[in-house]
């Protein structure tokens, strides 16, 4: 993967400029050639020129470096800097091997040779300026990278330090180029410098060849002096110029060295600003704070987050400023909490905040231990879940909703068992009072018998009294109430409350309710809506089976795992094994009048309760729907008591949480 990088604005203006003014050069020196004018090509009458293949570098490279600023054609790149390329090293050969390739006078015969060794030859560093340029230039690949950021700088670096000692070297008598074209290299070098800057990576805020090119020019310096020496009559070797090359090539790493290092720390300080603000704006979104807490001192220093969710000024916190501000409801769990964390525990705990204007904000902490011995803090994080908690609290407001008009529901299925079960108390209240107005009505009242009859009507209205208040309690719309419940004590009053419908039914209830069955914590009404809610499914999975008694068996019993299962297996229609996966979804169902929120309800009931609601199909016809609810640990576990092996536990595997017939 190519490791692209983004660009910046300024460098390209710069850039653009420097091509621009290199172009300019090479096409007014080329002019002087064609009109002959001395002062275009040479300045002054005792410089030397800068010859026809040095002005026509310059426009060429010129041309290429604007191209790749603007984003030109890469063959406009290619033929231009290639043709320096090739002049420029057919020079270097010229004077490395002492020959003639005819190239020198290629556009012309020079009328100007000041202080030239041959005739329109250019000079050396000129010519290694310009195939140091020209091939960075063609090897530059679009999209720009890191790579060839570094090799356009390394090369500008190179002919900016090379023309400048140009220029520095005229006091000295040691430079052979013309005055404009150690100028024009300066000029040339500072453009492909900006081409680099302007494709260097972020967060990076210098460029990593920095270093290298201050090595460069500091060495490209000192050799500059050490020649002007020598051509000032010293031994290359004497005292002198020993001193200043041993010198440079100490001073030139040093340098180097100091840019490298001064430049990585201000990258590290860079990307650590960067990494905190990334830091700031993710906990500023998930509404996350970070803390640290000294035990020892008992100061906390907040993240700005964490500042805002207590709202508290910027500025190291006190325990007990954070205390003053924990809910009244949860004092005695933050208390404990800190005493916990004095003990060297991991935290993991909700609690709430009273704010100042009385609102309420529910927090979520986790922290962990950092240090031992005495000396330890506590390293962790806050998270407002106050919108969560709202959002929960509302979703269980439409649950409870619902599960109140699935009850509602239910309510017109057992309205012949309803009246069946209050009509006996009040047909035996009628006779009763009757008889005991007989009693009394006699010549000789029998008031021993009559205070019987009364007796037996009061235990009738008591018995309607009750069949009045579990319907009450069963569709009435209350607030969810957790109490300690006996799961089979729970089942018995469903029963009793549907015997009459199942017996209409013609449905067989056989209850198999464990005695002592350790309690669960839940809410009883919630709970008996599960129980009955799996009775009528069952019920209604048997109505059309002929062929077999309709047998429903109900089971409770204590499992393994400190948990309280009931079981409701009957010998019904049963489910495919494609329906399986629909069993819970809500507005499923395979009744020709149901709703399919029955079961769906039911299955968030046992979930809220902590608990799992299955279904498996019986090896035989039928369906064993389950669900099993955690013991409590407000009171000690009492040993349950289990049933005989009649109980149907249904074969190893199971199906999510469902129903087969809603």
């Amino acid at each position: 993967m190519i490791d692209t990088v983004e660009r910046r604005p300024w460098p390209g203006y710069v850039a653009k400029v420097s091509a621009v003014l290199v172009i300019m050069l090479g096409a007014i020196v080329l002019l002087g050639w064609i009109v002959k004018s001395p002062p275009l090509i040479q300045l002054l009458p005792n410089l030397p020129p800068m010859t026809r293949n040095a002005a026509l570098c310059f426009g060429l490279c010129g041309a290429a470096l604007l191209t790749l600023v603007i984003d030109g054609p890469r063959w406009v790149v290619f033929l231009c800097a290639g043709s320096v390329a090739f002049v420029s090293l057919t020079t270097i050969i010229e004077i490395v091997f002492r020959v003639d390739a005819g190239i020198d006078e290629l556009l012309g015969s020079s009328f100007i040779s000041v202080n030239l060794r041959s005739p329109g030859r250019m000079a050396p560093l000129t010519a290694v300026c310009f195939a140091f340029s020209s091939v960075a230039l063609m090897l530059v690949p679009r999209p720009f990278t890191i790579a060839s950021s570094l090799l356009v700088g390394l090369s500008g670096s190179i002919v900016t330090a090379f023309g400048a000692a140009a220029v520095v070297g005229y006091w000295g008598g040691v430079t052979l180029a013309a005055l404009h074209t150690s100028f024009g290299l300066v000029i040339l070098g500072v453009g492909m410098l900006a081409l680099a800057w302007r494709v260097e990576g972020h967060p990076m805020p210098t460029p990593p060849w920095l270093p290298l090119s201050i090595v460069i020019a500091v060495l490209t310096g000192i050799v500059g002096l050490w020649r002007a020496l020598i051509l000032g009559g010293y031994a290359p070797f004497s005292i002198l110029p020993t001193v200043v090359l041993v010198v440079g090539c100490v001073i030139g790493p040093i340098f180097g060295l100091t840019v490298f290092l001064a430049q990585r720390g201000h990258a590290q300080a860079a990307a650590l600003r960067r990494s905190e603000t990334f830091l700031q704006e993710a906990q500023h979104l998930s509404r996350t704070g970070s803390f640290s807490w000294d035990v020892s001192t008992d100061i906390v220093t907040f993240s700005a987050q964490a500042h805002r969710i207590y709202e508290f000024d910027p500025g190291p916190i006190s325990f007990a400023s954070i205390a003053r501000m924990t809910h009244t409801d949860d004092m005695l769990l933050f208390l404990d909490m800190a005493s916990r964390a004095r003990r060297g525990e991991d935290l993991d705990e909700e609690y709430r905040l009273c704010m100042g204007d009385q609102s309420v904000k529910h927090l979520h902490l986790v922290a962990h231990q950092c240090g031992a011995n005495e000396n330890f803090e506590y390293i962790g994080a806050i998270q407002d879940i106050t919108d969560r908690r709202l959002s929960e609290e509302a979703l269980d407001q439409v649950r409870s909703e619902l599960a109140r008009v699935a009850r509602m529901t239910s309510l017109g299925t057992l309205t012949a068992s309803i009246a069946h079960e209050v009509n006996q108390p009040l047909a035996g209240i009628v006779t009763n009072a009757g008889t005991c107005l007989r009693m009394l009505a006699s010549d000789s009242p029998n008031v021993e018998g009559a205070r019987e009859t009364a007796k037996r009507t009061i235990r009738d209205a008591n018995r309607a009294s009750e069949v009045i208040k579990r319907l009450r309690a069963l569709f009435v719309k209350n607030a969810a109430n957790n109490e300690l419940v006996d799961l089979s004590e729970a089942t018995r009053e469903v029963a009793v409350l549907l015997s009459n419908e199942l017996q209409r039914s013609q449905v067989l209830l056989r209850t198999k309710l464990a005695d002592a069955l350790p309690p669960v914590l839940g809410d009883r009404v919630q709970l008996q809506q599960v129980i009955m809610n799996l009775l009528m499914n069952a019920s209604d999975a048997m109505a059309s089976v002929d062929d077999r008694p309709r047998q429903l068996v109900i089971t409770t019993t204590r499992d393994d795992d400190n948990s309280v299962r009931l079981t409701v297996e009957d010998v019904g229609v049963g489910f495919l094994p494609d329906e399986a996966n629909r069993l819970f979804e809500a507005f499923y169902t395979t009744k020709n009048r149901g709703m399919g929120i029955g079961l769906s309800v039911s299955r968030s009931i046992v979930e809220r309760h902590n608990g799992r609601l299955w279904a498996v199909p019986n090896s035989g016809p039928g369906a064993t729907f389950s669900f099993a609810i955690p013991l409590s640990t407000e009171s000690p576990l009492g040993v349950g008591g289990g049933v005989g092996d009649g109980v149907t536990r249904g074969p190893n595997r199971q199906h999510a949480a469902g129903n087969h017939d809603d």
